[in-house]
Parts: structure tokens; C-alpha cells; sequence
């Protein structure tokens, strides 16, 4: 038998710079479920590294 992994959600990053939703990555549902999460990405809109944040479903 296999044994059951903890869940984990889908959440879209949106660009701070241009506001487009680029990129939709999985996020463990476990103690900091209240931070949202920032990561450094590629915008292809900005043509650049910018600060992509969580936005809301």
C-alpha cells in the first residue's frame, strides 16, 4: 500500500510590475497557509526577473 502524502494546492502568481497572471504553482497546505508566497520569475511580458506574488482564486 502507498502511503498518503500531505495535500497540496494549486495558487497563480501574479506580476507586480505588469499585473498578468504568469505562472500556477503548487503550494503545501501546512503551518504558513496565512503567507502568501513571493517568488522571483520571469515576467514574458516584462521581459525581465520580477516579483510575481499569490493572488486569490
Amino acid at each position: 500500500m502507498t502511503t498518503k502524502s500531505k495535500k497540496k494546492a494549486y495558487v497563480k502568481l501574479q506580476c507586480v510590475a505588469c499585473k498578468r497572471i504568469n505562472y500556477s504553482v503548487k503550494k503545501s497546505k501546512g503551518e504558513d497557509v496565512e503567507k502568501k508566497l513571493e517568488l522571483s520569475k520571469f515576467c514574458s511580458w516584462c521581459r525581465g526577473h520580477k516579483l510575481h506574488k499569490e493572488i486569490k482564486k
